[in-house]
């Protein structure tokens, strides 16, 4: 039977994974975005008390399968908190309810060690050599993600036309997931992010800085977040995500080697968070205590209800902000969690960081 593999929807690193995918030669599923239907699969196949994200996780695992997926890449791992000990459990639940379905876990605080892994294994073992080109790519699509996400979370802050940011970041997008290959990334690449830089902006306007910090997925899920990212750049907010997709596959040397800023970031974090508790909750930690020194006016931290590793960060973030005197927003999402109520907390604290602003002249 040919092999159909599905990554579950994340955000621009789906359309990543999928066109490394295509270049290893293997036919992709792209399950549909994260939507109310998913969610409800998720609430009905998942224990009550589970985080969100393993829910929405597992509502996307079953529409993969739905159209066809023979094997399905899923979140998890030891490093990743419940959602690492969820996988067996949901693998275990497609095929009670009928999917005979290969999986595979890929741990995004892991990627460096797990990605060869995962690549053998959905390419039946083939030899080495034939992984560096499209490795390469891999690589290179990161960059270009990199920077059109970096390039729009500060370009919607300043945006002449309403909307024109996200208009030319849906057509890049499109451009991007049309990629087939290291020629075709080399070729384009310019191409694709001056959709972007050609947005006309204000550079004179007064923006704030927003430091964004908390869990990866609930980041990287609209779905979830209620739009969180774009909402804020309507609002006259540049976002500082705390992480980079290409740090996520650096070297893993020990943090006292290294001289990036994820080594920074640890290093800054350990006089507030001194041991890894789960998840990305050291690391985030750091992020926000590097911001913290000037970078921005005021930190978000995100992490869906009840995450154990998010509620010691938050406890982390509450001496940061005692000590640096940075104001911090605490948003937690569920199923419950309703838009209005988001957003009358963002309008309120970012009203609250131009008053201080103002007060500090």
């Amino acid at each position: 039977m040919e092999k159909k593999v599905a990554f579950p929807p994340l955000g621009i690193l789906s359309r990543v994974a999928e066109c490394y995918l295509r270049a290893l030669g293997v036919t992709v599923v792209t399950p549909p975005a994260t939507s109310r239907r998913t969610l409800d699969i998720g609430v009905r196949g998942s224990p009550e008390m589970v985080c969100i994200p393993c829910k929405l996780l597992f509502g996307n695992y079953v529409e993969a399968a739905e159209l066809g997926a023979t094997d399905i890449v899923m979140l998890g791992g030891p490093g990743t908190c419940r959602l690492g000990y969820s996988v067996a459990q949901q693998a275990r639940r497609l095929r009670e309810w009928g999917f005979e379905v290969r999986t595979h876990t890929l741990d995004l605080y892991h990627v460096h060690r797990d990605l060869l892994r995962l690549t053998r294994a959905l390419t039946d073992g083939r030899p080495w050599h034939e992984f560096v080109e499209p490795l390469r790519f891999l690589v290179g699509l990161l960059n270009l993600t990199d920077a059109l996400e970096t390039t729009a979370l500060l370009a919607r802050a300043r945006e002449r036309e309403p909307g024109a940011v996200d208009r030319a970041y849906t057509v890049a997008l499109e451009r991007l997931s049309a990629l087939r290959g290291l020629g075709d990334l080399e070729e384009q690449r310019d191409d694709i992010l001056g959709l972007l830089r050609a947005v006309e902006l204000d550079t004179g306007r007064p923006v704030l800085r927003v430091g964004l910090v908390g869990d990866v997925y609930t980041i990287l899920t609209p779905f979830l977040n209620h739009n969180l990212e774009v909402r804020l750049g309507r609002m006259g907010v540049e976002v500082h995500r705390w992480f980079h997709y290409t740090g996520r596959i650096s070297p893993p040397l020990p943090y006292p080697l290294r001289r990036d800023r994820g080594g920074r970031a640890r290093r800054a974090g350990r006089r507030y968070l001194r041991r890894d508790v789960g998840g990305f909750a050291r690391s985030t930690v750091g992020e926000a205590a590097l911001m913290a020194q000037g970078e921005v006016d005021g930190l978000i931290h995100v992490a869906p209800f009840n995450c154990t590793p998010e509620m010691v960060a938050q406890s982390a973030l509450i001496a940061l902000q005692r000590e640096r005197g940075v104001p911090v927003l605490n948003l937690s999402f569920d199923e419950q969690t309703g838009q209005a109520g988001v957003v009358t907390r963002l309008e309120a604290f970012v009203d609250m960081l131009w008053a201080a602003r103002r007060q500090r002249g």
